[in-house]
């Protein structure tokens, strides 16, 4: 029974192999939504209810979620976490805060919007449909 507690905990903050990324293939979203978020985190208490609500009519658009929880100081995990996601570079500008979406091409590692607390659902849903938008756009044109 420890064993199944242990596996359960690891897959849900985010540790060993059940909750670990591939690398990024060509099927992949390119454009990536990622989470900078701790529980002691004021900002993260505002942002994220909104975000999940927004979040959850855009279930079926390409792109990836991805949560880098920062409560349980896990660096070295969550930087490699960014580097298997693509990131990277958008995560090591930013590893140490916390309270805030980026939205990043994958492709370029360009951050298309830094979403915060002061967005609404209605700035949030604009954010991610310029960044879809500007995605499609790339694509369309090759870049």
């Amino acid at each position: 029974m420890p064993r199944i507690l242990c596996l359960i905990v690891m897959a849900v903050f985010g540790f060993g192999p059940a909750a670990s990324a591939q690398s990024p293939t060509a099927e992949d979203p390119r454009l990536v939504a990622a989470l900078f978020r701790s529980n002691w985190c004021g900002p993260c208490k505002i942002l994220e209810p909104r975000y999940e609500r927004v979040m959850a009519e855009y279930a079926q658009a390409p792109l990836e979620q991805v949560r880098f929880d920062s409560s349980f100081g896990r660096r070295s995990a969550l930087a490699e976490r960014a580097s298997e996601e693509g990131i990277r570079p958008a995560y090591d500008a930013v590893s140490d805060a916390t309270g805030f979406v980026l939205l990043i091409d994958r492709d370029t590692g360009d951050v298309l919007a830094r979403i915060t607390m002061a967005y609404s659902e209605a700035d949030i849903a604009g954010a991610l449909d310029y960044a879809l938008d500007l995605i499609a756009d790339r694509e369309r044109f090759g870049l």
